[in-house]
């Protein structure tokens, strides 16, 4: 294969993604933009309609506005020639009212009517009230003239223009009326002109308006004079006050509400100015915006489609754009998978050219010797991972690749930080019908499978080594259990004898210290039988310092001449919870190792320590949580820790020293022992100079029970019959007599059969029952069963010479009161008894 460089090897990786986020973008973009083209045409078609109709209502509000203020001074003008004709008649009717014979008064009214065509009817009534002059044909017919509003307030004196309100041939009429006075200013009567309200309604008629528009002449208060067109809908504004509101508020127009259908109408009002008119001029909401629907209707139209053909060009346009993207997907499918199925190889690949340099790696090639592809390609493989020494076997390799053969075989590599690793190689040549292009080699890292070899042989010498511990514990729990009845003669008469002892003279001091070396005989052998089973062992509050100095006794009797002890108890009172026996093989457990790490002499330094921890403190094996400690310290100054091995040290069956010479479960064991007492250790070490080994167990805030319990009265017996079932008749004739010396009256039996037969045969005449676990022919559970079945309130004690978790789940399920372990302790039996004693029925 030609040799690529690097950015064409890059683009081919990263090439597809670049361009699959290109369209990514352009997709993204390109929505954005067609979505955001739509959303800003509908905001603006949006905008565009509400403007519209403020624009509408805006444009008729001022319209209107316009009108009645045209209107109002159009009545103004209206009432002020009215208001010359009547001043012109009271100015030249002061001479003719003293002529009242005069038919020429009548005629000239006639002739100003005829000028005037806003007054209906002009008048002339005299100072005794009576009507002087008309211009109609024929005289009005009306009550006392004296008796009207208009003639007695310009006979009381007001001068000028006077407005008022009266019936005029049946109807409702406006009057306008002027005093007439002589030269002198003599009351001589009234001029009064009715105002002739169809000439207006003609006039409203031909002002072109909205359809449903009204134009009206209304008095000040709202009340109704005319209205054009006429709909007969009452003219409600003087009652709801809001006529006076509008002309009060010096706005022209308004928006009010129909009092009869409560629609919306534009209402515009004008006081006319010098008289008490004003006019008004309405038209519904709707009718103003009928125009305005439609106009929004025809926009949203034209909207939507617009909308709808930006959205179908953005469709075919991403169309397109898919149908292009899946024809270059086509195109790339071939080169993805040949690629995927390079990368993806579990084994490091490497392509090269004809001159053996790195055109191409894939991922695995990378994780096995650390090179990436930039550091690879264009170099010679041999600079980049073959060792010196196997130079001449590559070039092997090379020349039969190009003779087109294949080649390979298990060798090492280098990896880029220079180590070796064993790989299996293939090298192969890539042909075409022009020859060789180029080689590919192809490398698999065996090093999980060369230490999985490894760690079976180490596992198969593990499995010989457990097997011959298996045997071990075979052969020392038959010595352990033979060695129990031994110790069970020796513990049991041991503590008789101790008891019947004297206080005073050596007797008592000796048979305490025969008693002294039994539980420490048994103690040994529960540690024997702690490799056939797990056994946690009786936690206790024990003096921690006391335990240390019996230990270190036995350490001193075995230590070569070469070697000092150096011991430093400090903490004298410090109290621990644990097994004495564990506490004792831990410290004589890190003592025998560190004696051993010193073959050429040195210092054995022991210490003792308390200290507090208030915050988390790392050490070398964990966390140790904050609070008391007690801290015991083995430092030796032998030859020290291998740094490699420091992580191994506390594996079971982990061993440095020869074959032969030890097992590998020392540290093992005190790992367990400190783990489970809730304490964590600390190694540090350095080679040629020793190791320090620092165990922190939890201090205990109670103290260690210094009387010892041989001080205390033995519970005793009130002369209850006690059955004693135990295969070995040395043993139950020792529990008979240890049951006697604590006043019970025992009966022995060496076979459960004929315990049984006694039972059946009185089974009230015994109050407890003591029963041994291994018997031949019958376990102590099985039996326990039978006399279940006999007598179940009998109160019955367990001993076996092997407790534990098991035998205590089986002895709960068979109704076994108290377990007692070989060999049995005369105190111990003694308190087990008293318990029973308070399940034995009263006789």
């Amino acid at each position: 294969m030609p040799h690529q460089p690097q950015s064409q090897t890059q683009f081919r990786a990263e090439a597809p993604s670049a361009a699959g986020r290109k369209r990514l973008n352009f997709r993204l973009a390109l929505w954005i933009t067609g979505t955001l083209v739509i959303v800003a045409t509908a905001t603006v078609q949006v905008y565009d309609v509400i403007r519209r109709l403020e624009i509408v209502v805006e444009t008729t509000q001022q319209s209107y506005a316009n009108l009645v203020r045209t209107l109002a001074e159009q009545t103004a003008g209206t009432m002020q020639v009215i208001d010359v004709v009547l001043q012109d008649t009271a100015a030249n009717q002061s001479l003719d009212l003293r002529r009242l014979s005069d038919q020429g008064l009548s005629q000239r009214l006639r002739d100003r009517v005829l000028a005037t065509p806003h007054i209906d009817e002009l008048l002339v009534i005299d100072a005794s009230g009576r009507l002087a002059a008309h211009s109609g044909r024929a005289p009005p017919h009306r009550t006392p003239w004296i008796d009207q509003d208009y003639f007695r307030v310009h006979r009381d004196g007001r001068d000028g223009l006077h407005v008022s309100e009266s019936m005029h041939k049946g109807k409702s009429a406006i009057v306008l009326s002027r005093r007439i006075d002589d030269a002198e200013g003599k009351f001589l009567g009234v001029a009064i002109a009715f105002l002739d309200l169809e000439y207006f309604r003609g006039f409203y008629s031909t002002i072109k308006l909205e359809p449903g528009s009204e134009v009206e002449l209304l008095r000040p208060n709202g009340s109704l004079l005319v209205r054009h067109p006429e709909s007969g809908q009452p003219n409600d504004f003087a009652e709801q006050g809001i006529f006076a509101g509008l002309l009060g508020s010096g706005r022209a127009v308004s928006m009010l509400s129909n009092p009869v259908d409560g629609s919306d109408q534009i209402y515009a009002a004008q006081p006319v100015e010098g008289y008490p008119f004003a006019i008004g001029a309405s038209v519904p909401r709707s009718a103003v915006i009928a125009p305005w629907r439609t106009q929004v209707m025809h926009s949203t139209v034209r909207t939507t489609l617009l909308c709808l053909s930006v959205a179908l060009l953005m469709w075919l346009v991403l169309r397109e754009l898919r149908r292009r993207e899946l024809a270059e997907e086509g195109l790339r499918v071939q080169t993805a998978l040949l690629d995927e199925l390079f990368d993806s190889a579990p084994e490091a690949i490497v392509m090269l050219d004809t001159q053996q340099r790195v055109t191409r790696v894939n991922r695995e090639f990378s994780a096995v010797f650390g090179y990436g592809a930039d550091e690879a390609v264009g170099r010679s493989l041999d600079d980049l991972i073959v060792p010196d020494d196997l130079r001449q076997e590559s070039a092997r390799m090379a020349r039969a690749a190009s003779t087109g053969q294949r080649a390979g075989g298990e060798t090492e590599r280098l990896h880029k930080d220079g180590h070796r690793l064993p790989v299996s190689a293939l090298v192969a040549p890539i042909m075409t019908a022009a020859g060789q292009i180029a080689t590919y080699a192809i490398y698999r890292d065996i090093s999980e499978r060369r230490l999985a070899e490894s760690e079976r042989s180490r596992l198969e010498l593990r499995l010989r080594h457990g097997e011959k511990l298996e045997a071990i514990g075979t052969m020392a729990g038959g010595i352990a259990h033979d060695f129990n009845n031994i110790l069970a003669s020796i513990l049991g008469y041991g503590d008789m004898a101790f008891n019947a002892a004297p206080d005073s003279g050596p007797l008592k001091r000796y048979v305490a210290n025969v008693m002294s070396a039994s539980h420490r005989a048994r103690s040994l052998v529960d540690q024997i039988l702690s490799y056939g089973r797990s056994n946690r062992g009786r936690h206790e509050v024990v003096n921690a310092a006391t335990l240390l100095e019996e230990t270190l006794e036995l350490v001193r009797a075995s230590l070569p001449p070469s070697i000092n002890l150096s011991v430093s108890l400090a903490a004298t009172e410090a109290s621990v919870v644990a097994d004495p026996t564990h506490i004792h093989q831990v410290a004589m457990n890190l003592c025998t190792n560190a004696i051993h790490a010193m073959d050429g002499g040195g210092v054995l330094d022991v210490s003792l320590d308390e200290i507090s921890v208030a915050e988390t403190r790392n050490l070398s094996q964990g966390q140790l949580p904050p609070g008391n400690y007690i801290v015991l310290s083995v430092r030796d100054t032998g030859r020290g820790i291998d740094p490699a091995l420091m992580g191994r040290i506390f594996e079971p069956f982990f061993t440095t020293k020869e074959s032969g010479t030890g097992t590998g479960l020392g540290l093992a064991m005190v790992q367990s022992i400190v783990n489970e007492l809730g304490g964590m250790i600390h190694v540090s070490s350095e080679p040629g100079k020793g190791s320090t080994f620092e165990i922190h167990l939890p201090r205990s805030d109670a103290e260690a029970m210094k009387k010892s319990e041989h001080d205390l009265p033995l519970p005793r017996g009130k002369g209850e019959r006690v059955l004693v079932v135990d295969d070995e008749r040395p043993l139950m004739l020792l529990t008979e007599e240890m049951l006697a010396a604590l006043n019970y009256e025992p009966a022995g039996f060496t076979r459960p059969a004929e315990a049984l037969q006694e039972l059946q045969a009185g089974p009230q005449r015994f109050d407890a029952a003591v029963v041994d676990h291994l018997m031949p022919g019958m376990t102590g559970t099985d039996l326990v069963k039978q006399l279940r079945a006999i007598r179940p309130d009998l109160p019955i004690l367990l001993v076996s010479a092997y407790t534990g978790p098991v035998l205590n789940q089986e002895a709960l399920t068979v109704g076994v009161d108290e377990i007692l372990s070989k060999p049995l302790d005369f105190r111990r039996l003694a308190q087990a008894m008293s318990q029973l004693s308070l399940r034995m029925p009263v006789r």
